[in-house]
């Protein structure tokens, strides 16, 4: 009975990587001056197109911010970078951030961990954010 359950839990395991297109592990988020870099890790990529980054405010509305491009079937784990640097708003602001793994098919899973970060935004800056939201 304990080996079905483990062969049940081990394919399980394999058919969600399979699924997914990639196990993402240690997604971080790093405040810096007028930017928020995001690092995460990949392992078993597998017919994947690449990493949508999507941005909140509230955890409620999500938009895309960025895309990094999947380097293809990875042996071992393959490390990713994505510097955010549309952060305009005022200093008080907090960024929830979230990956959208997007296979060749363009079918699509959220990675589960849903990161937030505090960005550092100089007053020029803020002040520029602010004049481009009166057009929008």
């Amino acid at each position: 009975m304990k080996k079905q359950i483990l062969a049940l839990s081990i394919i399980g395991c394999l058919v969600t990587a399979a699924l997914a297109g990639s196990i993402v592990k240690d997604f971080r988020g790093e405040p810096g001056f007028n930017k928020v870099t995001l690092r995460w890790k990949a392992e078993s990529e597998n017919n994947l197109k690449g990493y949508e980054i999507e941005r909140s405010f509230d955890k409620n509305v999500w938009d895309k911010v960025g895309f990094v491009t999947a380097r293809g079937v990875t042996v071992g784990s393959a490390e990713y970078t994505f510097e955010d640097r549309t952060v305009f708003k005022p200093n008080d602001r907090t960024y929830h951030y979230r990956l959208r793994i997007v296979d060749r098919d363009d079918t699509f899973t959220y990675f589960g961990e849903i990161i937030t970060v505090s960005a550092s935004i100089s007053s020029a800056r803020q002040t520029w954010g602010s004049i481009k939201a009166m057009f929008r």
